[in-house]
C-alpha cells in the first residue's frame, strides 16, 4: 500500500522546519506551473526555465517569511 501524498500545507510546514526533501517535493509539484507562467511572460523556453528555477530558489529562501502555509502556490 502506497503512502498517502502529503498536502502542500504539510510539505510547507516540514520545509519551513528544515526538511529539504519536503521542499524538493514542493519544487517538483510547482516547477511546471512556474515554467508555464514564465513562458507566458517571456515567450522563450530556455529563459522560462531559468526564471522558474530562480522563483523556486526565492521561494525556498523566503519560507521563513511565509505567514500562511496554504499560500505557497501563489
Amino acid at each position: 500500500m502506497e503512502a498517502q501524498a502529503q498536502s502542500d500545507d504539510e510539505l510547507v510546514a516540514l520545509a519551513s522546519a528544515g526538511d529539504k526533501e519536503a521542499f524538493g517535493e514542493l519544487a517538483e509539484r510547482f516547477f511546471s506551473m512556474a515554467v508555464r507562467i514564465a513562458f507566458g511572460m517571456v515567450n522563450d523556453g530556455w529563459l522560462a526555465e531559468e526564471l522558474a528555477q530562480e522563483a523556486i530558489l526565492q521561494a525556498y529562501l523566503s519560507l521563513d517569511r511565509l505567514r500562511d502555509d496554504s499560500r505557497f502556490r501563489n
